[in-house]
């Protein structure tokens, strides 16, 4: 095994292990701090974070420094990548004035933004916002130092520092709702735990890369296309997760901080969601620019379809499981007044499902510089969520702005389908064939039965019988799959990992 498939299977492992440590948490500790802070300030802690991630957007270089080292380093010209980080750090410099300008302007409108807020909820908030922007100004300069390790392949290091800060986070919430120091606190441990792993990330690429940056004045043949490319990366970033981290606020505006609360937890495990089929996202760049630079088009289309099968594997067993459980499972976890927090989970679910299957032709699109063309359909996505969420959020809340990013996502994809047909020109219908087509009535059939014996011929009572049929979902999954989804080169992958398995055991 070479390195880069090495780095490529660790991180995707080490992201794996991460996101299962997440939903345990989230199982453990999310009720509980609900409880602990109010519904109320829930839903300001839930407001407070969504900015965070809202001014840490990257403005799109973070996309363009991965994009430009993979390429120079495809093409061997290693000498570029330095003058290329200083030209990028000066543009976060300048970005982070602007930021700061921005955060100031805002704090004083905040009463007259969220209408739907009480007086006293309006004085906890500026006082997170306070945090939050702060943690922003300090952190955003760093942000292209993860896209620097995904250029470099050092997958296992970005994961791990993902995995570490994830726990960490964790635990100083947990010690801050243990001594009683409420929502503040709590959103101030965000704060913490990503300075401190900012500093390990940087530690990484100083100890483990050839890098020397330089802030000398050089001139770079290829700066116009830099900026440009930077520009619509800049767009596509700000528009794709936009719509989550805008969302508590639009609620703000238009309905209460109850919903912002229902919301919470379904956008929580849309995260988890999103995340899990992100595991491998970004690993793959290097390897398409090597395709790329070597003009061959069929090595990219065997990944595509590689990779969705994969990805429709996988997100397959938690998309169905989530159907035939899933409402049970949120009355238990978070109680009966999130109850429809499951459909709006679902509903988010669905565009990641078909999106996160497409991963390498979107990874091509930034790897051909055709970033442009998916920033406009980002427009297009945003464009129809305002529009839809404004209007629904009003009468139906949560489930109303959760049925619009449904709707705004669909408008992506399609898209983006055109996309990948016309401009990159991938037989995107052949990759439906060889993608979706195996796994259409194998779904159909776990779905219904499943949802047959878990909602009408076994019980509801509490954490045991969902542990019981969490195993029968799986064991129906992996039957139905094996027989009738697979094909038969991943069906001999699946027996040599039972038989290594099997032969592991009786070894030891």
């Amino acid at each position: 095994m070479d390195d880069s498939s090495r780095q490529i299977k660790i991180g995707a492992i080490i992201s794996y292990i991460a996101i299962g440590i997440n939903i345990i948490t989230a199982l453990l500790y999310l009720p509980w701090m609900a409880d602990t802070i109010g519904q109320e300030n829930y839903g300001l802690y839930t407001l407070a974070t969504s900015f965070i991630n809202m001014f840490l957007i990257d403005f799109g270089l973070n996309t363009t420094v991965a994009r430009y080292v993979a390429k120079y380093r495809a093409e061997q010209k290693e000498d570029k990548v330095e003058i290329l980080l200083a030209i990028v750090v000066r543009i976060y410099l300048y970005i982070d004035g602007v930021i700061f300008v921005l955060l100031s302007i805002v704090y004083f409108f905040i009463d007259q933004i969220y209408a739907g807020l009480t007086v006293n909820e309006i004085n906890i908030f500026k006082t997170l916002y306070i945090i939050v922007g702060i943690f922003s100004l300090i952190s955003f300069p760093f942000s292209p130092v993860s896209g620097v390790l995904t250029a470099y392949e050092k997958f296992i290091q970005l994961k791990l520092c993902d995995l570490g800060q994830k726990l960490f986070n964790v635990f100083l919430i947990i010690l801050a709702l243990f001594n009683g120091y409420g929502v503040v606190a709590v959103v101030g441990a965000n704060a913490v735990s990503g300075l401190l792993f900012i500093i390990i990330k940087l530690y990484f690429v100083k100890k483990t890369m050839p890098i020397t940056l330089s802030f000398r004045t050089t001139k770079f043949d290829e700066l116009k296309e830099i900026i440009g490319f930077s520009v619509w990366a800049a767009v596509m970033s700000l528009a794709q997760r936009l719509m989550f981290n805008i969302a508590p606020s639009i609620l703000g505006i238009v309905s209460n901080s109850k919903e912002i609360a229902v919301f919470a937890p379904a956008s929580a495990l849309e995260g988890y969601f999103y995340t899990f089929a992100a595991a491998v996202n970004g690993m793959f760049l290097s390897k398409i620019s090597r395709c790329i630079a070597d003009n061959n088009n069929q090595g990219i289309f065997t990944l595509m379809v590689k990779v969705g099968r994969y990805q429709m594997l996988t997100m397959g067993l938690i998309f169905v499981g989530f159907i035939c459980v899933g409402k049970e499972f949120m009355l238990n976890w978070m109680g009966i007044e999130y109850s429809k927090a499951w459909a709006c989970a679902l509903l988010m679910f669905i565009p990641d499902f078909f999106g996160f299957t497409e991963q390498i032709a979107a990874t091509t699109v930034i790897a051909k510089n055709e970033v442009k063309r998916q920033a406009i359909s980002s427009i297009y996505m945003v464009l129809a969520y305002l529009v839809l969420s404004f209007v629904l959020s009003k009468h139906w809340g949560a489930t109303g702005t959760c049925f619009a990013i449904a709707c705004a996502y669909t408008v992506f994809f399609i898209y983006m389908n055109f996309i990948y047909k016309k401009v990159l020109k991938i037989d995107i219908i052949t990759f439906f064939k060889e993608c979706y087509h195996s796994f259409f009535l194998p779904f159909c059939i776990v779905v219904i039965s499943g949802w047959s014996i878990c909602n009408v011929l076994l019980p509801s009572g509490g954490w045991k019988w969902i542990i019981i049929k969490v195993i029968i979902i799986i064991a129906i999954y992996s039957v139905i799959i094996y027989v009738m989804g697979l094909n038969k080169s991943e069906k001999q992958i699946v027996r040599r990992i039972i038989c290594f398995s099997c032969k592991k055991d009786g070894g030891g």
